[in-house]
């Protein structure tokens, strides 16, 4: 395994067989004028928090709100506007979902909804940009199957979020409340 690649979390399978997935998280065209993601904090799930241990990768965090150690502002797979994401392949869950997430609902403590980010530039003014309905559709395929394990890492996960400048200045589109683990 590569200093700067980890197996992704088994759900990453579920995602990539679901109609309309890839339409939607992949094929973006502005990733190099916008960056945004890169600038996000990564954090992985418990599968992939041992694979990364087990690469040998410095970690940050405890539990689910484990993220990958960062070089300044920068994940450590971000390789440049040229060259992109240095573990595309093989990156982590999160990565995988963006521009979707899971995020606290800033107005409502304690619940969590599955939200499209607007400061992607694809959601902003690219590929994205009126798709919100077709995200929200993808998120309710998405809540139907994610494992409660999965379910309560990403919770934990939106907990520890760290509020990323200039992140939140964009809109954020609340697609659906994500049902919470049995």
């Amino acid at each position: 395994m590569a200093r700067h690649t980890i197996v992704p979390d088994p759900f990453v399978k579920v995602l990539e067989a679901l109609p309309g997935f890839h339409a939607l998280t992949a094929g973006f065209t502005l990733c190099p004028e916008c960056e945004r993601c890169e600038r996000s904090v990564v954090y992985l799930t418990p599968d992939e928090r041992r694979s990364a241990e087990a690469a040998g990768m410095r970690l940050y965090g405890k539990g689910a709100a484990t993220r990958i150690n960062r070089h300044g502002c920068k994940c450590p797979f971000y390789l440049g506007a040229d060259r992109g994401c240095g573990a595309y392949a093989t990156r982590p869950l999160i990565c995988h979902l963006f521009p979707i997430d899971i995020v606290e609902h800033e107005d409502r403590d304690g619940e969590y909804w599955w939200v499209l980010f607007g400061a992607c530039a694809e959601v902003e003014r690219g590929k994205l940009q009126g798709r919100v309905e077709e995200a929200r559709a993808l998120a309710r395929q998405l809540d139907a199957l994610m494992p409660d394990d999965l379910r309560r890492a990403f919770m934990d996960d939106a907990g520890a979020a760290v509020a990323e400048p200039g992140f939140y200045d964009h809109p954020v589109h609340y697609l659906l409340p994500l049902t919470p683990p049995a």
